[in-house]
């Protein structure tokens, strides 16, 4: 079998792997396969004028996404993911009280490069959450960086970008 299909295959696997923990509320097993040293952010996204932009063969999602002053939705490190966890298991995070019921469907999975110490992988991620008589869906693409761990990841980074500038969501309580 071809290396490169064998590496997608086990990296497609991995995220699966992931969403299953997440939508089965099993948020310390999630916590398991983080790296320690794990960068998880969300940033803003504003809408770009087409008379603002001077040159269009430059012109890219990369404009609209943290701008000079514009705060990240989520900037996290492995202690404040492991926080979140922590709140989200209380059951005193009012924004999960009671839990959301939730499904990720992960697709467009694609091998973005492969260095010794990582692999990026760049997929699309569909979550709907429902909580109450309420519903809410997010669509987006992540930019993560697997750290190659026996025959095994971690995720050393991710990097979400939300296809909304104006959120539908109170609050981004559940972790993509």
């Amino acid at each position: 079998m071809n290396k490169d299909f064998e590496l997608l295959m086990q990296v497609q696997q991995w995220l699966y792997r992931e969403a299953r923990l997440l939508d089965s509320r099993r948020y310390d097993l999630w916590l398991e396969l983080l790296d320690t040293n794990i960068r998880y952010r969300i940033p803003s996204r504003a809408f770009v004028r087409q008379a603002h932009v001077k040159d269009f063969s430059t012109w890219s999602v990369e404009r609209e996404l943290e701008s000079a002053d514009a705060l990240a939705l989520i900037d996290d490190d492995f202690a404040a993911l492991r926080s979140r966890v922590e709140r989200l298991r209380s059951g005193i995070a009012w924004a999960e009280t009671p839990p959301s019921m939730s499904r990720r469907l992960v697709s467009n999975v694609m091998i973005d490069g492969i260095r010794d110490d990582f692999v990026s992988v760049v997929s699309t991620i569909f979550l709907a959450k429902s909580r109450g008589d309420g519903r809410v869906l997010f669509t987006a693409e992540r930019r993560d960086k697997l750290a190659p761990i026996d025959d095994d990841f971690r995720l050393r980074e991710r990097y979400v970008v939300l296809d909304d500038a104006v959120l539908a969501a109170d609050n981004l309580s559940l972790l993509f």
